[in-house]
């Protein structure tokens, strides 16, 4: 198999756990408070992803004074911490207004709204020196239309505020996929990867603590559906987000991705029952094509 081919694998594979951790999530918001779930299983996923990192650094020897130089460990240490701590920090924000958002919204709604983060990725890459083409303007506004006819029903004011938090969240997930690609190497992405898993566990924890107080028995309830997030969505799904793209670039990680919102809404359907109206359903097609149209080269 091809390195592109392994790539858009992983990406496909990301795109399915993302769509199944919306089902997860909003059950999730049923037994704890949305930053407190989000937070823990961050934390969760960062200790699982520890065996694969301690694994990953030995065999790949990223950090070994043997087959490097003090300074080159130096620089990657530092290129490792800085870019998991912004990358947690855009991720921290992505996930958590995510998760308050789907107090409001249903699991295939969420998903189509989050997808708006591909038409922001050429938008924020000009921070990287990009120029933006006239396409990635139009599928902006286009996913903007989307989003207005998915969640306006009577002015400004019908909008929920899970609708605005979960496109905020959108915002900060495009500006996640941008750091990655600036930070990432091609031997330090399970290190990147637990670095923003633990930043933005702890962090968030710390807030949940002193906003939400969350209770030991609620965290015992929903342990089953902690554990599916760590294991899934959280470990695996940001992992095979930074593995895929090693080997794929940022416009074609973000279009396979963008198949999370279809897996979401199937997703919500079989588990939750959840049906969209006609108006979100064509808000949703909107979104979609602006995100197919934002891709093409």
């Amino acid at each position: 198999m091809s390195d592109r081919a392994k790539g858009n694998t992983a990406l496909l594979l990301t795109a399915i756990v993302w769509g199944s951790g919306f089902v997860a999530q909003r059950l999730g918001n049923e037994i704890l408070p949305p930053m407190s779930f989000n937070s823990i299983r961050q934390i969760m996923a960062g200790f699982v992803l520890l065996p694969v990192l301690a694994v990953s650094l030995r065999s790949s020897g990223y950090l070994s004074r043997e087959k490097s130089s003090a300074s080159q460990i130096s620089y990657r240490r530092r290129k490792a911490l800085i870019g998991g701590l912004i990358c947690g920090l855009f991720m921290l924000t992505g996930s958590m207004l995510q998760q308050i958002g789907l107090v409001t919204l249903s699991a295939g709604k969420s998903g189509f709204i989050s997808s708006i983060y591909i038409v922001f990725v050429p938008i924020f890459s000009v921070i990287l020196g990009n120029h933006i083409k006239r396409r990635s303007v139009f599928c902006v506004v286009m996913a903007m239309v989307g989003f207005g006819v998915m969640s306006l029903q009577g002015g400004l004011g019908s909008v929920t505020a899970g609708d605005w938090l979960t496109l905020l969240s959108a915002a900060s997930f495009a500006a996640q996929i941008v750091a990655v690609n600036n930070f990432l190497d091609r031997n330090n992405d399970i290190l990147l990867s637990v670095i923003q898993m633990f930043f933005c566990g702890i962090v968030g924890f710390v807030i949940a603590f002193f906003v939400e107080h969350p209770q030991l028995g609620a965290v015992i309830e929903g342990l089953p559906l902690l554990l599916y997030m760590t294991f899934f969505p959280t470990a695996a799904g940001f992992t095979l987000q930074i593995i895929g793209q090693k080997y794929t670039d940022s416009s074609s990680a973000a279009l396979i991705m963008s198949l999370e919102s279809v897996f979401a809404l199937i997703f919500g359907m079989l588990f939750l029952h959840e049906m969209m109206s006609l108006r979100e359903a064509i808000g949703a097609m909107i979104i979609f094509a602006a995100t197919l149209i934002g891709q093409r080269e």
